[in-house]
């Protein structure tokens, strides 16, 4: 073998040890490229589902703030509204009311409903009963109901005008007192106002 032979022989070897060489380094650098690779996208796509999870915690903290003012300001809204609505109906109530003891036939049956229950819930003592009225029940009225009372086992009844009483009248015999004033009517305000909404509601539906 010349020296060309060998020459060409060792290159031959050289390049075989080479391209072995390159091939167990290539190896481990593609494997660990491939695990950098597989890690990088892995923490990737946790930091995404994280920013994900995050954006989604802040949207619906938000939207929750946004639904809870918008609770609250319909809440204002709706109490602003009764609050109107209550002032609106309890005027007109109270005008009715007055127009009821007004009129003959209304106030008529006021009278009756009211001493009716009077004769259930005030004791006739031996004093009678001192009714004070407003000036619209007339002595002709009055002296009407002396004579049903009188029958109904109510003696004496006697008749005082007060000026002070918007309408109506209120019962007396000895500590009992039946009122049947327009103020005393409506003189559980609350309750009064809660049936008024119940029906106020009822009509807006």
């Amino acid at each position: 073998m010349n020296l060309e032979q060998r020459t060409a022989a060792l290159l031959e070897l050289v390049e075989q040890y080479r391209l072995r060489r390159f091939a167990e380094l290539l190896e481990p650098a593609q494997s660990e490229a491939r695990q950098v690779m597989r890690a990088a996208i892995a923490d990737a796509r946790r930091r995404v589902h994280t920013a994900i999870v995050e954006e989604r915690k802040r949207y619906a903290t938000e939207v929750g703030a946004v639904e809870a003012a918008l609770a609250t300001d319909r809440r204002l809204f709706q109490q602003r509204h009764a609050v109107q609505l209550l002032g609106t109906a309890w005027h007109e109530l109270h005008a009715r009311l007055v127009a009821r003891w007004d009129a003959a036939p209304t106030r008529e049956q006021w009278v009756r409903a009211y001493l009716r229950r009077a004769l259930r819930s005030v004791p006739s003592a031996s004093g009678g009963w001192r009714i004070q009225t407003h000036p619209a029940w007339n002595d002709d009225e009055q002296a009407r109901w002396v004579e049903q009372l009188r029958i109904d086992g109510v003696t004496p009844v006697k008749f005082e005008t007060d000026s002070a009483i918007s309408a109506g009248f209120r019962v007396f015999s000895g500590n009992n007192m039946l009122d049947a004033t327009i103020e005393g009517l409506l003189a559980d305000r609350a309750q009064i106002e809660g049936r008024l909404l119940h029906y106020l509601q009822q009509e807006q539906r």
